[in-house]
């Protein structure tokens, strides 16, 4: 049993996404998913009703389930920037920076429009990705 609860969610047939957002929210092992209630895992950003629903599965797939192994009083996960903001965001800014550069990178010259072009990208991003971060230091 503490073999399975030991093991890496990384070992699991989960998607990326709820593979991420689990890593991103310091869940690490399996035992720390049984740990969780299916209402603190409904807290972890990008985890919805179909993701539960998923790793829920993939729980009963071992034999396990979500709560088995909680706490009575189990102090909730520390909040880290990361895990407050908008992974998609994230993901996006992070895209929409390497797609840019490799525009960038590809061409020698580059008309005023065409750069104007790109920076507007960046500045509509950077503006979402700013008022993320506000919202945060504010709450």
């Amino acid at each position: 049993m503490n073999d399975i609860l030991n093991k890496g969610i990384e070992d699991l047939e989960m998607s990326t996404r709820v593979m991420s957002s689990l890593g991103m929210h310091g869940i690490k092992t399996v035992g720390d998913i049984t740990k969780m209630t299916e209402s603190s895992l409904r807290r972890v950003p990008n985890i919805g009703r179909l993701s539960v629903n998923e790793i829920k599965h993939t729980l009963k797939d071992l034999g396990l389930e979500l709560g088995m192994h909680s706490k009575p009083q189990e102090e909730p996960p520390e909040k880290t920037l990361v895990s407050d903001l908008n992974m998609d965001l994230i993901l996006k800014v992070a895209d929409t920076f390497k797609k840019s550069s490799k525009k960038i990178m590809a061409k020698k010259t580059f008309t005023w429009k065409e750069i104007d072009e790109y920076l507007g990208e960046h500045e509509k991003i950077v503006k979402i990705y700013r008022e993320q971060m506000w919202n945060y230091f504010h709450k």
